[in-house]
Parts: structure tokens; C-alpha cells; sequence
């Protein structure tokens, strides 16, 4: 995802966005007087979370779990505290066990710091392998994949 192709506006219009909000604490900074590189994930997996485990909680079946195999971020812009971190985060794929995610990371002047995309697998708890989503989950997902 490129600067270029991320769109404020379009993001905050589409319903099959999810937005998650933290703010920033002092604790969050480094040496180098901004926010740490790390907290970027933190950010990230509150907008997951916040998708798998409200948005899309009515299609989970007992005994399974989530878990993030793959997350590659993208740092554009420094962070300063203080402020808050907002995340855009939306589905672009839905597969058989796996969704992938794609998130923006924006400032509170709206500007982006951050780009990510993740790809998160459907686990059964007991077996601890990957588990195909049952037809109500997956129905969700797919709904939920925004075109880009």
C-alpha cells in the first residue's frame, strides 16, 4: 500500500471499516524523542482484535482461537507524544482457514504513520491446527473483504 493510496475519507465512508482508537503515553517514547517503532504492532492488534473479537464474534465456533502468522509494517512518518493513534483496519481477502488484513495508522491530524497488513489463521484449540472457517464465519469474512 502505497502514501498515496491511502484515503482518509474513503476509509471513514466505508462501513466494513473497523476504527480503534489509543492514546499515547509517555511511556510509549524512546530516545529519539518519538514514539517507539514497537508500539506501532500494539496499535495494529487493536484494530485485529477489535475485528475478530467484536465484529466478528457471532460467527466463532467454542474452542477455537486466533492467531497472526504474518505482519509486515510499514513506518512512513514519526509519532509524538502526545496524542492519540487511530487504526483503520479492514479484510482483503478471506480464505478457507486465513484472512488478511490491511490497516492505516493515523495521527491526530490525519496524517498516516503507518501502514500494516496481517494474515491471521483460524485455530481449533485442541488439535492447536489450523481449523477451516464454518460456513456463518466465513459468510461474515467474505462480507466484510473491501476491494481495493
Amino acid at each position: 500500500m502505497s502514501r498515496s493510496e491511502v484515503d482518509l475519507a474513503a476509509l471513514e465512508a466505508d462501513p466494513r471499516v473497523t476504527w480503534t482508537e489509543d492514546v499515547l503515553r509517555f511511556r510509549d517514547t524512546d530516545a529519539n524523542g518519538h514514539v517507539n517503532n514497537a508500539v506501532f504492532s500494539t496499535f495494529c492488534e487493536s484494530g485485529r482484535v477489535q475485528v475478530l473479537h467484536e465484529v466478528l464474534k457471532e460467527g466463532r465456533e467454542a474452542n477455537t482461537f486466533y492467531v497472526i502468522v504474518r505482519l509486515v509494517l510499514e513506518f512512513r512518518a514519526e509519532l509524538h507524544y502526545p496524542g492519540r493513534a487511530r487504526a483503520a483496519t479492514w479484510l482483503v481477502a478471506a480464505g478457507r482457514t486465513s484472512m488478511t488484513f490491511r490497516q492505516a495508522l493515523f495521527d491526530d491530524s490525519g496524517q498516516v504513520f503507518a501502514t500494516a497488513e496481517s494474515v491471521v489463521v483460524y485455530m481449533d484449540t485442541p488439535t492447536r491446527r489450523p481449523k477451516p472457517m464454518g460456513e456463518v464465519l466465513h459468510a461474515q469474512v467474505t462480507s466484510l473483504v473491501r476491494e481495493e
